[in-house]
């Protein structure tokens, strides 16, 4: 697995995983734009294929908001791309890191607390589309 500095034309050759398939229709190329300028993040590729790209866009000096764009990948590759996230995150120099996930999205959930956050609430009609998300944060100590 390689990693490269995010670049919004990575997000049109990111194949969604069905837990995040309903972002599909924001992946424009303005909405990378937006990503890429809103704060570091990075693409993970292997072999010509995008991963997953993630970033943490920062609020304000002290508080930033992770997220994560992933493709169809199988368990090892996701292992390479959790620890990626993990590094990512341990050299964050923001005190509070928040993150959401789908309500729905146990996978998410795990993924969450396996990375340091911890739940904190429910966001109830959260999405444009109105569903229910869960908040998390991971606060640097």
């Amino acid at each position: 697995m390689k990693v490269i500095d995010f670049q919004a034309e990575h997000l049109e050759n990111l194949v969604l995983q069905p837990a995040q398939s309903d972002m599909a229709r924001y992946m424009s190329h303005s909405y990378g734009t937006a990503l890429a300028q809103s704060g570091n993040a990075f693409t993970a590729i292997k072999s010509g294929r995008v991963l997953g790209c993630a970033g943490v866009e920062v609020i304000w000096s002290n508080r930033g908001v992770a997220w994560s764009l992933l493709g169809k990948i199988t368990a090892p590759e996701m292992l390479g791309v959790h620890r990626r996230v993990l590094d990512f995150l341990n050299k964050q120099s923001l005190q509070r890191i928040e993150m959401t996930v789908d309500a729905a999205h146990t996978a998410g959930h795990r993924w969450a607390r396996m990375l340091g956050f911890q739940h904190e609430g429910r966001l109830r009609a959260y999405t444009p589309e109105g569903r229910t998300c869960d908040l998390y944060a991971r606060i640097k100590k």
